[in-house]
């Protein structure tokens, strides 16, 4: 269950009388018969808060996942689906008052995220780093999942020649029709940089100048979406012809249009969801437990099957079912023909990144 602003204040709230955010939990929602009664009276559940993106994330992390732990270790995981977003960990640690003890976040937050004090250093005794693939396993983050940056089409467009490159997305001429990039320009900026070459090849260190001049010629005919749906929309509406959208869209695109809208690999961009701890977390070394419960091969095929986004432990890569592999992004075949994202070069450099893009959108 997704847990509201609302819900996280009072929390607050009821910690202050001694429950347990579990117990406010089922008074909040009537789950649960027992009555709720103050810690004095009646052992606390143990639990731990997990902060993800919500909706679907949190079914797949239930049934991926939370029902193991639980069953394993009687700790129950409560699933804030709020967002984790960077501001809003910094802000929980610095006041003092950490209600998350796990979150998922980007590869390049959790650098800058460790750099600044505002997460724990992974307990790599209790996670093992040789089931993270390489280079995902980072001091402060551990990789869970991977997903790509990928270029979806419009197959009815482009029925005689299909565009597989980024330069061939940059070239309106022979690929007419509209365009989408991420609002938050992740993706975008490396294939700006890999449209100099038919090839994919490895656009860091990106030039911001040269990133942003080249998604600049497509403002003409350029939108940018902020979630799944809405680049979706645009290719159901047939407002674009061609995207940079997750591979996870672009798999469901595929399906629910019966082809007509499809992806490839060539040049996508690899990222991976990481596993992050605030620093001050109330569950402490219970969040590196749940963690290491989650690099299981078998665990992590169930939430590809669920989520369709990649495992991070090449050992899931290698077992993965038949029936799976073609939306894996770290399939050897697959994977061959992408790119690895450089968190490090995007912990950098995202906010003048960041600022000159918005300064692009909104140039006449």
């Amino acid at each position: 269950m997704p847990i509201s602003p609302f819900l996280a204040d009072a929390f607050s709230l009821a910690a202050r009388r001694g429950w347990s955010r579990r117990q406010m939990l089922a008074a909040l929602t009537g789950a649960g018969a027992a009555t709720v009664l103050p810690r004095g009276t009646r052992a606390a559940a143990r639990e731990l808060v997990f902060a993800s993106w919500g909706g679907d994330e949190i079914k797949s992390l239930t049934r991926a996942f939370g029902k193991s732990y639980e069953a394993a270790t009687g700790t129950s995981i409560v699933f804030d689906g709020t967002g984790p977003t960077e501001g809003a960990i910094r802000t929980m640690v610095d006041s003092g008052d950490v209600t998350w003890d796990l979150c998922d976040a980007d590869g390049f937050t959790a650098l800058r995220l460790g750099a600044t004090g505002h997460l724990s250093a992974i307990d790599y005794k209790t996670v093992d780093e040789t089931r993270i693939m390489a280079p995902f396993a980072f001091t402060h983050g551990a990789g869970g999942y991977t997903y790509s940056y990928v270029l979806a089409f419009d197959t009815e467009r482009f029925a005689g020649r299909p565009p597989m490159t980024w330069k061939d997305f940059f070239d309106t001429r022979r690929f007419p029709g509209g365009r989408a990039i991420y609002r938050w320009m992740n993706g975008a900026f490396e294939a700006a940089m890999m449209a100099a070459s038919d090839k994919p090849t490895n656009p860091y260190p990106i030039d911001i100048n040269t990133a942003v001049n080249r998604i600049y010629k497509l403002k003409p005919i350029l939108q940018t979406w902020e979630n799944g749906d809405q680049v979706q929309q645009m290719f159901i509406d047939k407002t674009i012809s061609m995207a940079c959208i997750w591979h996870t869209r672009a798999v469901a695109l595929a399906k629910e249009t019966e082809g007509r809208i499809a992806f490839t690999w060539a040049g996508g961009i690899i990222q991976p969801g990481v596993w992050v701890v605030p620093k001050g977390n109330p569950a402490g070394i219970d969040a590196f437990k749940l963690i290491g419960h989650m690099q299981d091969a078998g665990r992590q095929i169930e939430f590809t099957n669920l989520q369709r986004v990649g495992p991070a432990n090449p050992e899931a890569t290698a077992a993965m079912p038949k029936a799976l592999r073609d939306y894996d992004p770290t399939q050897p075949d697959n994977l061959a023909q992408q790119v690895i994202v450089d968190s490090k070069w995007w912990a950098e450099n995202f906010d003048k990144a960041r600022a000159e893009f918005a300064d692009m959108l909104q140039r006449s």
